[in-house]
């Protein structure tokens, strides 16, 4: 197990026992747990989770890291300034705000009456005011703000997200690439073990932070 991903989970029963308040905190929180299970679950795993993986393994790895890096992105961009915390946590709210109000007004749609009729009691009606809101920035602005704890840029990471990004919405398989470029390509597999092992210790540097600071 690599070691600082060891050195979060020697903490993950005191981080289950911290009250989850619905605010950037209680978000922060939330996620690590997400991440804990998600990453956890891979390096449990029989996938290889370096650059030596086949394709197969990187049609789960790629997909599964790519739900990882965009929260933690947003975490690193909401907690880079405790002073403007509540502001950015407020930008996060707002892009679920208008995420959850396109979902709703494509469910809404008359040929899906059916499923609402069935399953509309277990979603919340969308607020009509949630328009116009400041939002998150982008992935690559975001890290362009943001440090991590030693004080490094992090924009070498996005075209780790876009290459994820990529993978997820099926667009790197090789019959596409064959019949795009007239030939058989590749594409790239990432070293997802170190790029877990990254995440683990940003976590774990934030988590110990913010306790020190006395905000969990």
């Amino acid at each position: 197990m690599p070691q600082h991903f060891d050195l979060l989970g020697k903490e993950l029963n005191n981080i289950k026992g911290l009250k989850q308040n619905p605010d950037a905190t209680g978000f922060f929180l939330q996620e690590v747990l997400r991440f804990y299970s998600i990453a956890g679950t891979l390096l449990t795993s029989d996938i290889c989770l370096n650059t030596s993986s086949t394709v197969d393994g990187r049609y789960l790895t790629h997909v599964l890291s790519r739900s990882l890096l965009e929260p933690y992105f947003t975490i690193l961009y909401i907690f880079d300034d405790f002073s403007l915390m509540s502001a950015r946590y407020e930008e996060q709210k707002n892009t679920f705000k208008d995420n959850y109000r396109k979902l709703m007004n494509d469910l809404n749609a008359p040929v899906w009456s059916n499923f609402m009729t069935q399953h509309g009691n277990n979603l919340e009606p969308a607020d009509p005011t949630w328009k116009n809101l400041k939002k998150l920035p982008d992935v690559n602005t975001m890290l362009g703000y943001v440090k991590n704890h030693s004080g490094g840029t992090l924009n070498y990471l996005y075209p780790l997200y876009r290459i994820t990004s990529f993978d997820t919405h099926g667009r790197s398989l090789g019959t596409i690439f064959e019949s795009v470029f007239g030939k058989q390509c590749n594409f790239p597999i990432l070293d997802i073990e170190y790029a877990i092992e990254l995440l683990a210790n940003e976590y774990l540097s934030l988590y110990n932070t913010l306790r020190t600071n006395k905000l969990i």
